[in-house]
């Protein structure tokens, strides 16, 4: 019998450290292939929300589209998604700025898994493995989570379009026009109609409302007239990445899709009613085609 009961602990001894070694394992296999969203403002997000509720489906089929990246203006982002959600896209390319000019390539990416307040958003894998082959990004696991810029947008993605997969591109600010041709025309061959290109930009920076908003007309001609040479000269003051503008502007015209539609635009003087601030002001344009 002591026998038999010394057998009996010892393999609840073999069965417990199995289950625990397991538990590290799965532990580790989270913290090694998730990154958690830390950029999200729920406060913001559910505004949002709320006043994108009645926002119905759009007579045309959105192939790109321009938001903010910054969460202040909520609302424009979540009606952005709203509009998408009715066609609900299998892919969204979301390229965006590389803030803090980290990392040794110009143009990165992720394949890891994003954990957002409202689930997980997956990496297109054989999307961004096609572009990773041809040597146009680079994989950084380190900079990509602690960058605004992308991630900030994926728990929108995740709440409007559900199981929509990412491709999420941090391009820093010495990417060239020619490397944005080149990077569009390799993103354009992997499209379908089913697969959208996000720009997450931000625009004129630390004007007043007054001066953003003339500021935001030159960008917004330049846009309108797929002015390449001196969209490429814009500083700060018109927007924080000429080159994700560049990229989708790009892909835009290889697709045929440039028509557009300015959904909002705006600054953070004008939304909080004081014109003497020094602001951040909004796009959200859809692109679509004939």
């Amino acid at each position: 019998m002591r026998e038999k009961n010394l057998l009996l602990i010892f393999l609840f001894i073999i069965v417990f450290l199995g289950l625990y070694f397991a538990g590290i394992q799965n532990k580790s296999f989270k913290e090694d292939f998730i990154h958690e969203v830390k950029f999200y403002d729920g406060k913001t997000f559910f505004e949002g929300v709320q006043k994108s509720e009645g926002i119905t489906k759009q007579n045309y089929h959105i192939r790109g589209g321009i938001v903010p990246h910054h969460l202040y203006p909520g609302f424009i982002i979540a009606d952005f998604f709203k509009r998408l959600s009715y066609q609900n896209p299998k892919t969204i390319v979301l390229i965006g700025p590389n803030h803090y000019e980290k990392g040794n390539f110009k143009a990165l990416t992720s394949l890891y898994i994003w954990e957002t307040p409202y689930g997980v958003v997956n990496p297109d894998t054989d999307f961004i493995n096609n572009l990773l082959g041809k040597n146009l990004l680079k994989i950084d696991e380190e900079v990509l989570p602690e960058d605004h810029s992308v991630s900030g947008i994926l728990p929108f993605i995740k709440y409007y379009i559900g199981e929509g997969k990412v491709v999420p591109i941090l391009l820093k600010r010495g990417f060239t026009e020619k490397e944005s041709d080149i990077l569009a025309s390799n993103i354009e061959k992997l499209l379908d109609e089913d697969t959208v290109v996000i720009a997450a930009v931000d625009f004129s920076h630390y004007l007043t409302s007054e001066e953003a908003k003339k500021k935001d007309d030159v960008t917004l001609k330049i846009m309108q007239d797929f002015d390449y040479p001196n969209l490429y000269l814009l500083n700060n003051d018109y927007l924080d990445s000429p080159s994700s503008i560049g990229v989708l502007l790009k892909v835009m015209q290889k697709l045929g899709s440039t028509n557009s539609e300015v959904l909002f635009h705006t600054n953070s003087g004008e939304m909080q009613k004081n014109n003497g601030i020094e602001t951040t002001s909004y796009f959200s344009i859809a692109y679509y085609g004939n």
